[in-house]
């Protein structure tokens, strides 16, 4: 098994009173990449080969079309990607970019060792022409901690990951990536589009009930963390579309009247139908987007569809290279 490096030395790391104070808002929330522990991480992989939950098959399939003709415009040399999952998707490009090149570099940052450890699973028997390099961390601050490279790098921000930060958030990241970029580099963009409400709110809502389960597994992750006594069978899962934000919200809602005693001993009082948010998916136009970039310095080159418009690859530069 590949060496896992954590590049957060431990400078990001919220506290009790970060992480919680989110609950004490009269909007309670709790932060998104706690529902990626080790268990979150394998209910997410179920998620994603479920018949509702269109994104991953998609993306997929515009990777197995398109994945070649990216390889040869780019002219890659290595790989950075961000929050890689299993990597399977990344598979694609990586096979097309192996077939051009002698010798090729993948980096990947995850902020869960049970997705880096996937993610070498499935790209270690590639070739032994790739070489991985594992790095744990939250890519909304431990970016500028990776290495830099002379080389010419495609770095990937796939499964519409974007759509989980608000404007503000997303511009941050965004800006991180192109400061890191140099002359020769190109940034792979995934992001899902606005469509039919159906076909959004039941890929978040699976029959076979992996959303929820993975939903619900947030209140174990705290509960451990922080030493709390959440019980998930006083929640359900709720997952609606909001029309006017364009995007999926996901919240545990609490069936009962009950109390949560906090590590300050301030006791969280939820009311019977009191929701917590745990996730936000947006949905993007092309206006949205054209803004986010156009505010973080980036400029689109190329752009990759389904035939549908379900889903959208942009590959991006640096705007301070034109």
């Amino acid at each position: 098994m590949q060496k896992i490096e954590n590049i957060s030395l431990g400078k990001n790391k919220s506290n009790s009173k970060t992480a919680l104070s989110y609950l004490k808002r009269k909007k309670k929330s709790l932060p998104t990449k706690y529902l990626y522990d080790e268990k979150g991480s394998n209910l997410f992989e179920k998620i994603c080969n479920t018949e509702e939950y269109y994104l991953t098959r998609t993306e997929q399939k515009i990777l197995n079309k398109y994945s070649a003709e990216i390889i040869s415009y780019t002219k890659v040399k290595e790989f950075l990607e961000l929050g890689s999952g299993s990597s399977k998707k990344t598979k694609i490009l990586l096979m097309n970019a192996l077939e051009q090149n002698a010798f090729m570099n993948y980096s990947s940052l995850d902020i869960s060792e049970k997705a880096l450890k996937m993610s070498f699973n499935e790209l270690e028997s590639i070739s032994k022409k790739l070489k991985i390099n594992l790095y744990k961390g939250d890519f909304l601050h431990d970016l500028n901690n990776l290495p830099s490279s002379k080389n010419n790098r495609l770095f990937l921000f796939l499964g519409s990951t974007l759509g989980n930060f608000d404007d503000d958030t997303a511009i941050k990241l965004l800006k991180e990536v192109e400061k890191k970029m140099n002359k020769n580099d190109f940034f792979l963009l995934g992001v899902d589009k606005i469509k039919d409400e159906k076909v959004i709110t039941s890929a978040y809502n699976d029959k076979q009930g992996y959303t929820k389960q993975f939903n619900l597994n947030i209140l174990n992750v705290i509960n451990k963390k922080y030493n709390l006594n959440f019980n998930q069978e006083n929640f359900n899962h709720h997952a609606l579309y909001n029309q006017t934000k364009s995007q999926v919200e996901m919240y545990l809602e609490s069936i009962r009247k009950q109390n949560v005693m906090l590590p300050d001993d301030n006791i969280l009082s939820l009311a019977e139908g009191e929701k917590i948010l745990t996730e936000i998916s947006r949905k993007f136009s092309d206006e949205t987007l054209s803004m986010l970039l156009k505010k973080s310095s980036l400029r689109k080159i190329k752009s990759y569809s389904d035939n549908k418009k379900y889903f959208t690859l942009y590959l991006l530069k640096s705007t301070k290279y034109f």
